[in-house]
């Protein structure tokens, strides 16, 4: 009974939950063809708007050694000096993305090491990056843009922190995307097709490309300079409309006891 016409969401995953319940019409296809099918639904129910590469934000003041994989971080080393937010949508989807590149057994695994390693709980990646900065842990698990957007408000040098974009398709390494997705309840569908056709217009890619330092999903924007490019990241080779499956992870966080 949404009055909505519209779901802009965050991550995939909460994209193709909605899109698993049949809430979901198609995008328009003029609208699909101007983003690569790597990073669109493959039902055609959402668009991706802007992406979000997960890394590691680690202190390099006491860091001697940055981490190559997530699973790194449960080496005793890190007892009690990794951050994660465990509410966060972003953190969830990376978990499900662990799950679906790795198996369900391996991902409850990592979990359990990592409670057992005494990972540190944080509300979200803004806190996390401000842990690091701030000496309270060593390391931590964000979205790429949280850092990039902290430097270009306070300068590179009042922010101590550096990144990882881990590679080799490992699970850390996640590409996930922010993304719209018209309501099939919507009494406004054309309404809500030119809102999601603004949102891949240049001026709009542009917008998020320099302000809020995400990857552009259109031809023709590039991403802020300091960026790597989209194309040179080593994603895990999964499909994001297999992370659809938010139930069982958030499932799966409650009995490790991060929720």
């Amino acid at each position: 009974r949404s009055p909505a016409d519209v779901f802009f969401a965050q991550d995939a995953g909460a994209l193709g939950a909605v899109s698993k319940e049949g809430l979901a019409a198609e995008v328009a296809p003029e609208v699909l063809e101007q983003v690569s099918d790597q990073y669109a639904a493959q039902d055609g129910t959402w668009v991706p708007v802007t992406g979000r590469a997960r890394v590691v934000v680690y202190d390099p003041r006491v860091v001697e050694q940055v981490p190559a994989s997530v699973d790194d971080l449960t080496a005793p080393v890190w007892s009690g000096q990794v951050g994660i937010a465990p509410t966060n949508a972003s953190f969830q989807s990376f978990v499900t993305g662990y799950r679906v590149a790795e198996s369900d057994d391996a991902a409850r695994a990592w979990l359990d090491a990592m409670v057992a390693n005494d990972v540190q709980s944080f509300e979200g990646n803004t806190p996390i990056l401000d842990a690091v900065d701030n000496g309270v842990v060593a390391a931590g698990l964000i979205n790429h843009y949280y850092w990039f957007r902290k430097v270009a408000e306070v300068g590179e040098d009042a922010v101590p922190s550096q990144l990882v974009f881990l590679g080799g398709g490992d699970p850390g390494a996640l590409v996930n995307v922010a993304g719209a997705q018209p309501l099939s309840s919507s009494d406004q569908p054309d309404d809500a097709a030119a809102f999601i056709a603004y949102l891949l217009s240049t001026q709009a890619q542009e917008y998020f490309a320099s302000e809020t330092f995400e990857y552009p999903m259109v031809d023709g924007v590039e991403p802020a300079a300091d960026l790597p490019p989209l194309d040179s990241l080593e994603a895990p080779p999964i499909d994001l409309s297999d992370l659809d499956s938010l139930d069982e992870t958030i499932a799966m966080l409650e009995e490790a006891g991060l929720l």
